[in-house]
């Protein structure tokens, strides 16, 4: 697992194969293909968000994607679109937004953003 410490900003697009830690601060988008996201409580993500799993702790401003599951824990803070199999709302955890739970939609959504990697790649 790769650590993004408190101190540590990124902007742009993040990308990886391995499951990541965010505690410091990314604006842009992330994406990781087969692996696991979490968002730590001191994180600040301003970021379209896709993995196959996704645990936001901290406040995230942005949609999230994830092929099996997104959990809110009780500190999360999240403003945006959820589109999982599973959506876990973890009481105390603060939400707006919509949540998508259709395996058709999510499914469209993972292979439009793979298409748009592929064109954006030549």
């Amino acid at each position: 697992m790769t650590n993004i410490g408190p101190s540590i900003s990124i902007q742009g697009e993040l990308s990886s194969s391995e499951s990541l830690r965010v505690d410091g601060r990314v604006t842009g988008h992330i994406l990781l293909r087969d692996s696991e996201l979490t968002i730590g409580q001191s994180a600040r993500v301003d970021a379209d968000v896709r993995a196959v799993r996704v645990l936001i702790l901290g406040t995230l401003n942005g949609n999230v994607t994830a092929a099996e599951r997104i959990e809110l824990g009780a500190a999360a803070n999240v403003t945006g679109g959820l589109s999982a199999n599973k959506v876990v709302i973890v009481d105390g955890a603060h939400f707006t937004g919509r949540v998508d739970m259709d395996r058709r939609t999510i499914a469209a959504k993972i292979a439009q953003y793979k298409a748009d990697q592929v064109v954006g790649a030549r």
